[in-house]
């Protein structure tokens, strides 16, 4: 038996910890004899929702615990531990406190207008204002790099039928995981796999090659594939270097539309009927890759491209990086009623307006750390 003192446990009360030696049936035998004495199981998350009731830890810092339990690589693992320390606690906090120092001054000046007092001018509460509101901006552009690190990026292979997006695929995972065969269309729904490159986890989406008038089950492949294409963050776009360009791949690129890709010139290892300039207009500035998925030429290149993608723009490794979609939303929200409260002050109205979107700021930002929060975002969290 191991007695935690209370506050310096894990919940901060006090708590005791049982260890026996053996197996899972040693285990089980002791729970059973724990819980006929009257005791319950815990709910799920339930210590670590006493941790945050107790003010052990906040809202960010108990969603770092399940971030830790599920990291699936040591940038992950890294993260995690960033938050769980309360590196982005520590963030929101100072913002939070710079805008009650901004709601201090309009409150004042609210209450004490016709004491002849003077308070600090609007130019001056439009630059406090835009000063946390480039600060949030920053928070909300790590939310992409943020979310590949914490939950890996999502990869999907398109093209048209029999440009070897199963072969490029299985020669990826250094494994047969897809089906290949010279049939055009041989792929009729998505595939997802996981592997990863260096530190970084990618999740691959083989898809239903895009074409104009398929078959009815091959349609419906092909409406995955558009749907995986919008929820990925990069696409490989694999050309078959040795047939010539069509119909089908202006269809290609006209599917793919704003979202980042990489050129794949496969079957490299065949005579090409083209030369790369024949597609310089459409993927003007683009990342273009020769690689042949059957004999592994240019692989190499292409992790290296991937995972350059993956951690582009990284920072310091002291910055803080936002891995939640509820982090994102709420800075959004805050950064909208920052906006909101900047022009008001400039078109003059009055202090009482200001002070009402600089507190919906202050709610968003205190929502990210447990401030204020409804209770069932605290069963869906720690649930």
């Amino acid at each position: 038996f191991t007695w935690f003192k209370k506050p310096n446990s894990y919940t901060g009360e006090d708590v005791v910890e049982i260890s026996g030696h053996g197996g899972k049936l040693v285990s089980n035998t002791l729970l059973q004899l724990i819980l006929k004495q009257g005791a319950r199981l815990a709910e799920p998350g339930e210590f670590t929702r006493r941790a945050f009731t107790l003010g052990r830890l906040d809202l960010t810092q108990a969603e770092a615990v399940a971030d830790l339990i599920n990291a699936a690589s040591e940038k992950a693992l890294n993260s995690a531990i960033s938050q769980l320390k309360g590196g982005l606690s520590k963030r929101i906090n100072e913002l939070f406190d710079q805008l009650l120092g901004v709601q201090a001054q309009l409150e004042a000046a609210i209450d004490f207008s016709e004491d002849g007092l003077t308070f600090q001018s609007r130019e001056t509460t439009v630059l406090q204002i835009q000063k946390v509101i480039n600060e949030i901006l920053c928070l909300v552009q790590s939310f992409q790099q943020g979310k590949i690190i914490q939950e890996g990026m999502r990869v999907i292979l398109v093209g048209k039928p029999n440009t070897g997006k199963s072969s490029l695929l299985n020669a990826l995972l250094q494994e047969n995981r897809a089906i290949v065969t010279e049939i055009p269309g041989t792929t009729r729904d998505t595939l997802e796999e996981r592997v990863r490159i260096k530190d970084i986890h990618i999740v691959i989406t083989d898809s239903a090659g895009l074409r104009d008038n398929p078959e009815i089950i091959e349609e419906e492949g092909i409406k995955r594939t558009r749907n995986s294409l919008d929820q990925s963050d990069l696409a490989l776009v694999v050309l078959d270097h040795s047939r010539t360009i069509d119909k089908n791949d202006e269809l290609l690129m006209s599917a793919v539309g704003d979202k980042p890709y990489f050129t794949l010139l496969n079957k490299s290892d065949l005579d090409p009927k083209w030369n790369k300039k024949d597609i310089s207009k459409s993927w003007q500035g683009k990342t273009t890759i020769s690689i042949s998925a059957k004999t592994g030429a240019g692989l190499q290149n292409l992790k290296e491209a991937i995972y350059n993608f993956a951690i582009k723009g990284e920072r310091k490794a002291d910055s803080i990086f936002i891995t939640r979609e509820r982090h994102r939303n709420h800075l959004h929200q805050a950064s909208v009623a920052l906006n909101s409260a900047k022009k008001n002050l400039d078109v003059g109205f009055s202090e009482e307006l200001i002070a009402v979107d600089i507190n919906l700021a202050l709610e968003h930002l205190g929502a990210i750390i447990g401030k204020n929060f409804a209770e069932d975002l605290l069963d869906k969290i720690f649930g």
